[in-house]
């Protein structure tokens, strides 16, 4: 910004203090009809400098204690995260659908509001696809099942919902320029937010990933062989249970 404000002073031959950039067009304070679009600007900083370019670092506050492995978990600025999910489940084929996924993600100060949105839906994009189809073998530590990646399930255009990115700005004092992350927040509470979505529809809990037809029918098939156990115990036992607040 000092570069192009320095070339277009030299340009209008004006003080840098008069000047300002904005939307895409850069004003004189002292006289508001004088602009530039900021393409033209950056011609004359780029004839006047060569190459635009500019450095700077950032250090997060000392965070943790001073033994080794004392830092490991900490942030200097958390995201918050919220998910909301509709989902429609088969009880026939077991199979579930998201059909439409809305994420609030706490970002602090969105730098980037584009790639940040971006991000968020990305994000979320993995996180639905870990609950509905990727498997791996925790008995392999974390190894896919499938001999391949070509066997490695995603989510295709066809089967991802309609992702709604929500940007919640904060203003971390702790973080750079106020922002914080925006990567893995927005997709952890998918898996969680599907889930809670089944148990609202079919009243099964679902705890193992991912959530396969198979799984949802065989919990299917327990809930109903639990029910026929309650009304074969007693009528009034199983009454009760089903009305025993949650």
């Amino acid at each position: 910004r000092a570069q192009l404000v320095a070339a277009l002073a030299e340009h209008w031959q004006v003080s840098a203090e008069r000047i300002t950039l904005g939307l895409g067009t850069a004003r004189d304070r002292a006289e508001p009809g004088r602009t530039l679009p900021l393409r033209e600007v950056i011609r004359l900083a780029e004839a006047k400098f060569d190459t635009l370019g500019a450095t700077g670092s950032y250090n997060t506050p000392e965070l943790g204690g001073k033994y080794r492995g004392g830092t490991i978990g900490a942030s200097p600025a958390y995201s918050f995260t919220a998910h909301v999910v509709e989902v429609a489940c088969d009880e026939e084929t077991g199979r579930i659908t998201v059909t439409d996924c809305w994420v609030a993600h706490d970002c602090g100060r969105a730098l980037n509001p584009m790639l940040v949105a971006g991000q968020i839906e990305g994000s979320a994009y993995m996180g639905i696809a870990e609950a509905l189809m990727e498997d791996h073998d925790v008995n392999r530590f974390g190894l896919h099942r499938g001999p391949s990646l070509l066997d490695y399930r995603i989510p295709t255009a066809i089967d991802t919902p309609e992702l709604h990115a929500l940007i919640v700005e904060s203003i971390d004092p702790e973080g750079p320029y106020g922002a914080k992350e925006a990567g893995e927040g927005p997709l952890h509470p998918a898996i969680p937010a599907i889930s809670n979505a089944v148990f609202d529809a079919l009243g099964i809990r679902l705890r193992e990933l991912p959530f396969t037809p198979a799984k949802v029918l065989a919990a299917l098939r327990a809930q109903r062989g639990a029910e026929r156990a309650g009304v074969e115990r007693s009528p009034a036992a199983a009454l009760h249970e089903r009305r025993r607040p949650c």
